[in-house]
């Protein structure tokens, strides 16, 4: 998806966010010096064809710089990942007991993308999974994403952020015992960025030990032009089912042409742009399958994705 009008001040409020939310020591002159690199960076791109997280991409690798590391998140992502684990076994419980634990399991996972530091709303992990409700979500196409399940039996997930992980791999415990010849691939992030999840973190909550869990790119998102062999190769077959977590996956998936079309999207609408996009209230539940655009069958198949 390119980059929209939204997207550009929620850029630049981000910088000042970060700078708060590390308790980074700085004037006012370091924070304008960050949104002007930003900026620049933006103005050197192709703004028909550049996505939001590939711009935050590059503003977040600014942030390590000033901090001098390349995973300035660190701790923020152990803290809600150890959150989220306390949370664990209450909510397999309470997720076994319903008519529908996959539905049920599929809830929670996309409740754990409340937690985005990138995004401009307050992070209530907490509230939000004792409060939460079946008629949150506002999108529901699960029925065919079921119906796919069944027929295909293989699943890649695009992991989205620390914390969230903790609930996929609620999800994942669920899949696999409803369907136990169902085969589940794990995408997390190649490198550090936001706090998004990477292999340390799929390793620290033991998600590796249930499914095979691969590196996507080191975006907030899909780089198209930094993936992993490993995930090309599972992204680009048509016989996994993939279920995409989180607006930073769906903003770089959303009018590219991929192999495919099997795709879902579970996500929390956190902005203004996703109200338009979607139609629902900023803060519902989506789980959608993806529709072809009118003019993506006449865009030429991302290069990264070709033989």
């Amino acid at each position: 998806m390119k980059l929209e009008p939204e997207c550009v001040g929620c850029l630049f409020n981000q910088v000042v966010k970060a700078f708060k939310l590390l308790k980074i020591e700085s004037d006012r002159n370091l924070i304008i010096e960050t949104q002007k690199k930003v900026m620049e960076f933006l103005i050197e791109q192709d703004i028909s064809e550049v996505s939001a997280p590939i711009v935050g991409k590059f503003l977040y690798s600014q942030i390590g710089k000033i901090l001098n590391t390349n995973d300035p998140y660190r701790e923020l992502k152990q803290h809600y990942n150890q959150l989220a684990l306390k949370y664990y076994d209450k909510l397999k419980r309470f997720v076994l007991k319903q008519k529908d634990p996959v539905f049920e399991a599929l809830i929670v996972s996309a409740l754990g993308n409340t937690i985005d530091f990138a995004a401009n709303h307050k992070i209530d992990l907490v509230h939000d999974i004792e409060n939460f409700s079946v008629d949150n979500l506002a999108i529901n196409d699960y029925p065919q994403f079921k119906e796919l399940l069944e027929k295909k039996k293989k699943l890649l997930i695009l992991g989205d952020n620390c914390g969230e992980i903790v609930l996929d791999k609620l999800m994942v415990e669920v899949l696999l015992g409803e369907y136990p010849d169902l085969e589940i691939i794990y995408a997390v992030r190649s490198s550090p960025i936001i706090n998004d999840a990477t292999m340390e973190d799929a390793e620290e909550i033991s998600l590796n030990s249930l499914v095979k869990v691969i590196e996507s790119s080191n975006a907030p998102g899909i780089d198209w032009n930094d993936i992993t062999p490993e995930f090309k190769k599972y992204f680009s077959s048509k016989d996994y089912l993939i279920l995409s977590k989180g607006q930073g996956n769906f903003e770089t998936i959303k009018g590219v042409q991929i192999p495919n079309e099997d795709l879902f999207y579970l996500l929390k609408a956190k902005c203004i742009l996703m109200k338009r996009i979607f139609n629902v209230e900023v803060g519902s539940l989506i789980f959608k399958k993806r529709e072809v655009e009118k003019d993506e069958s006449q865009k030429p198949e991302i290069n990264a994705l070709r033989d």
